[in-house]
């Protein structure tokens, strides 16, 4: 509940409280003086021919009778004329729910008594030139037996009998009814003997609370339903934008872009042109680790206002900017004509030619770009994103910072990558898949200290489609937990199958696992399932991870690496310096070794000396962290020679050994004659050192 809501209702509870307690103190009282009232029309004495009767009216009203015989109803009084002139209009008294009336009644009986009546005129039984056919509302009392001022409750009021009688009344109108009150009456009810009478009325006054106590409830009650609907109405609007808004950019979301592309593609407006923009910000994650998160945060800012203020230079077009997640945004334009998209595009893209200036950095924010149209055939929003996510992949592929419509190439791609993923699906049924290892040497004295486990097809389906290119389409297709999965298990009965042969010649066995394992909360319980199904002592076992596989690391993807770790695996990083990470940054990974890429190891006898220095960087920050350090991709013996001399632990490469099968494998480790050979290559290196080009 949000702080406002509490707020009105604790506003909304005293309010409520406050009102029942002036209702009942009396604060909501109301009162009117009948003898005092301006909306008195006229003050006349009422008495039958029997009955001599004086009025005085000053103050108060005093009626003075003879009465000088007895008949069979005799009486004297007042009558007092509310309202209009016109008898048909009265006074609405049903607000009021008392009369305070004081009075003093001199009779020669003490019996006498007094009637006090009001009379109201209703058309469905009045009639406006017969006074007697207004209802009599009355009470009936002797004054003498109470106090001067007597309180009479409206609900006390009964219709007289004889009046329901002669006018023929029926039930529902014989009922109390103070809405038109026309007359009201003070007289005496049937004198029982000759004499004098005076009534003296002091004053008369009608009491009422503007509001009855159950109406007030009711109201009170009307009003926090009221309330509660409009706070939910706003907390449901305002939910809505939070679900539906970046809060960081103040965007829309993947939602909210979402449902509103959803809704124009369901207004099926065929004339309308739309085009969507998918963006990727390139190399963002650089700007994180040099400069921190608050600073990428600040980036992403100003990279959306730079696009806003492009936007808001053509009025005459719509567009619909969100940031879908991370570095990733989308723009839908509506109006953009195909012939204008060329020139649009590449203005969007000049506009982040100049670095954007942050509270206390410039920095460039440079984009990649996928463009899509919406066509028929196209329902959803998730399916106009591919397109343009299928785009902008080919754009970061050709180089970044460029932009790529999608079209018949980008189509042939995601059908051969759909294609490519059934095929993977039909391999893994059919057990079609096998496992080459590629042994890991130690680099002094050439012993096999370990191997890197590799997968491999025989499926025909996938003949000529290699790992590096349907490990990412599994990944892509989320295909890529069941054959990690796969690859271990194959491992685990390999190593099992060969104890006895390990026992005597140890390996550790180092295996890929995608990144998608890191937010996968069951990984590390499966591979402790396997680990004590197959009963592999877990400190020959080493996952390796690609760097890049961190660039989005969070603290679910430390949890699992940890996990890993307190099974007793090994941790390694592949293809480090390829990732941007900072080296300060290996603190937070609980690694143990990083093997440096291979693309450093090729240019080292290239004339710039970046690629020697940046490996000689990574083996001292490696030895400063107590991690191990092993070289991918040697092939030649210069490589090996320098790496040797700046401390490098491991290497592996085609000039030791390539990928074999596991039989391959072990009759490579049994053959003396390949022992020799890597002895001869250590003294060769040692005797006959190769010049390097550093």
């Amino acid at each position: 509940m949000s702080e406002f809501n509490v707020k009105a209702i604790i506003l909304l509870l005293f309010l409520s409280i406050c009102a029942f307690s002036a209702h009942r103190f009396g604060f909501l009282d109301t009162s009117i003086s009948i003898i005092n009232s301006p909306g008195i029309q006229r003050i006349e004495a009422i008495s039958n021919a029997n009955t001599n009767t004086v009025l005085k009216y000053d103050e108060k009203i005093i009626v003075d009778c003879r009465l000088l015989k007895l008949s069979r109803y005799d009486f004297c009084g007042v009558s007092i004329k509310l309202g209009a002139p016109e008898i048909e209009q009265g006074l609405d008294l049903a607000g009021y729910d008392k009369l305070a009336l004081t009075l003093h009644f001199k009779a020669p009986v003490v019996t006498a008594k007094i009637k006090v009546s009001f009379r109201n005129f209703n058309s469905n039984y009045a009639v406006a030139g017969d006074d007697v056919s207004l209802k009599f509302n009355s009470i009936i009392y002797n004054p003498n037996l109470h106090n001067a001022t007597v309180v009479v409750p409206f609900n006390a009021l009964q219709v007289d009998n004889w009046w329901a009688s002669q006018y023929q009344v029926g039930l529902d109108n014989s009922q109390v009814d103070l809405s038109n009150i026309s007359l009201f009456e003070v007289f005496t009810d049937n004198l029982t003997a000759p004499g004098e009478y005076q009534i003296a009325v002091h004053s008369a006054v009608l009491n009422g609370k503007l509001i009855s106590e159950a109406n007030l409830l009711k109201l009170i009650f009307v009003i926090w339903l009221s309330s509660a609907i409009c706070l939910i109405t706003l907390q449901r609007n305002k939910l809505k934008i939070i679900a539906t808004t970046d809060l960081l950019t103040g965007l829309y979301n993947r939602r909210g872009i979402s449902e509103w592309t959803n809704k124009f593609l369901s207004m099926n407006k065929p004339h309308s042109t739309l085009y969507i923009f998918y963006l990727d910000l390139d190399d963002f994650k650089k700007v994180n680790d040099t400069y921190g998160h608050l600073v990428g945060d600040e980036l992403l800012i100003g990279f959306c206002t730079r696009i806003q203020r492009y936007l808001d230079t053509m009025p005459d077009k719509r567009f619909v900017f969100a940031r879908l997640s991370g570095d990733e945004f989308t723009l839908i334009t509506r109006g953009v004509e195909k012939a204008e998209l060329t020139d649009f595009a590449e203005n969007l893209l000049e506009v982040l030619t100049l670095p954007i200036s942050l509270n206390e950095h410039k920095i460039m924010a440079r984009a990649s770009l996928g463009i899509a149209l919406f066509e028929q055939g196209i329902n959803t929003f998730e399916d106009l994103l591919a397109r343009a996510d299928s785009a902008m992949y080919y754009a970061k592929k050709e180089g970044k910072n460029q932009y790529k419509l999608f079209d018949e190439s980008v189509s042939k791609d995601i059908f051969f990558r759909k294609q490519t993923a059934e095929k993977i699906k039909n391999a893994l049924a059919d057990n079609a898949f096998h496992l080459n290892f590629m042994p890991i040497f130690d680099s002094h004295s050439l012993a096999v200290v370990s191997v890197e486990v590799l997968l491999r097809t025989h499926a025909k389906s996938l003949e000529g489609i290699g790992p590096d290119i349907f490990i990412p389409i599994a990944e892509e297709y989320e295909l890529i937990e069941k054959i990690d999965l796969w690859v271990i298990e194959a491992t685990f009965k390999q190593i099992t199958k060969e104890r006895d042969f390990l026992a005597q010649n140890p390996l550790i066995f180092c295996i890929n696992i995608s990144a998608a394992e890191l937010h996968n909360p069951l990984f590390a319980s499966q591979l402790k399932a396997l680990l004590y199904l197959y009963k592999i002592d877990p400190r020959s076992i080493e996952i390796e991870l690609t760097e890049t596989s961190l660039v989005e690391a969070d603290q679910l993807s430390i949890d699992t690496l940890n996990e890993i770790r307190e099974l007793g695996i090994k941790l390694a990083l592949d293809d480090f310096g390829t990732g941007y990470t900072a080296f300060s940054q290996l603190i937070n990974y609980p690694v143990d070794c990083l093997k440096i890429d291979k693309s450093f190891i090729d240019n080292l006898d290239s004339p710039d000396s970046t690629q020697a220095t940046m490996i000689k960087a990574i083996i001292a920050i490696a030895k400063s962290y107590q991690l191990k350090t092993v070289a991918e991709g040697i092939e030649h013996r210069a490589q090996y020679h320098y790496l040797t001399e700046h401390g490098c632990n491991m290497m592996q490469g085609y000039l030791f050994a390539k990928p074999m099968i596991w039989k391959g494998l072990k009759n490579f480790l049994e053959d003396p004659d390949i022992f020799k050979s890597r002895l001869l290559l250590i003294d060769k290196t040692v005797g006959n050192k190769l010049p390097l080009k550093l």
